[in-house]
């Protein structure tokens, strides 16, 4: 070999060596990669609801997909589908930013127990950016829905879906005692109810016609018994399937006030749960 050419052939072999021993990308560094990659700011479609990793599903059966949503502050849910009718429930204080697709951009402020009925049909983004935690429970609703309106007090000069301010009083009868129960809107095939129940005075039907979905509100400490026996304690934000035809009672545990919404379907009858 021409000893001139020495010094180069010395240069690529540590320059090769160099490059095998060169240090590795952090694991910080792949984690920041594999999480702008997972969530991407501006997906090209629309993700299905049960897709977005925000909702997460709580409940199911053939009358309702229950999700309980939450959006940490200066977040935004992706670009999702919302193809059937729902109903929610805002728990907390709510300043959100609505993104409907195809539509000017809406910033929204709903007060703690604030609800809203939707018919869907839409894809539409969430985002939290006046740094305020955006949670809620929306149901959606399996079966088509005809005939929206608000019942009750105000009912044309509320949002469709919200309840009124106040109620009329206790209301008092063989199946209901004691108990104040405010209703709030329905279609043809449901109804919801915004029910408060106090110390020594709980929510008692006897022989419901018709299964209904128990949504536990804020304030909620609920002691909920099924054919006289006691299934669950419920907090805000917890859901309970209450099946048609068995024995319904619904106390406050601490004898205080709670508050649950309670929507009811007007075509079931007993329901297995899946």
């Amino acid at each position: 070999m021409n000893t001139a050419a020495l010094p180069i052939v010395a240069l690529l072999l540590c320059s090769a060596a160099a490059a095998q021993t060169r240090t590795p990308i952090s694991s910080d560094t792949k984690k920041d990669i594999q999480i702008e990659i997972q969530n991407p700011v501006k997906p090209d479609g629309a993700v299905p609801l049960r897709n977005e990793p925000h909702h997460v599903l709580v409940f199911q059966n053939d009358y309702v997909h229950a999700f309980n949503v939450t959006v940490p502050p200066l977040d935004a849910t992706l670009l999702h589908q919302h193809d059937l009718p729902y109903i929610y429930l805002t728990l907390g204080t709510t300043d959100i930013v609505n993104a409907v697709q195809g539509q000017r951009e809406l910033h929204m402020t709903l007060d703690d127990g604030a609800t809203r009925y939707s018919p869907g049909g839409f894809a539409h983004i969430a985002r939290t950016d006046a740094g305020i935690l955006f949670h809620n429970i929306t149901v959606e609703l399996a079966h088509a829905q005809t005939s929206p309106r608000n019942l009750g007090d105000k009912a044309n000069d509320r949002p469709l879906g919200s309840c009124p301010q106040s109620g009329a009083g206790p209301k008092q009868d063989d199946q209901i005692p004691f108990e104040l129960v405010i209703p709030c809107f329905e279609t043809n095939e449901l109804r919801m109810d915004l029910v408060k129940v106090e110390g020594g005075k709980d929510f008692v039907e006897g022989s419901p016609e018709t299964a209904a979905l128990l949504i536990a509100m804020s304030n909620a400490n609920l002691d909920v018994s099924l054919g006289g026996e006691h299934v669950a304690f419920l907090h805000g934000g917890d859901v309970l399937w209450l099946p048609a035809g068995t024995a319904r009672k619904v106390g406050d545990f601490l004898g205080t006030k709670s508050e649950f919404l309670l929507l009811s379907f007007k075509d079931s009858g007993a329901l297995s749960v899946k």
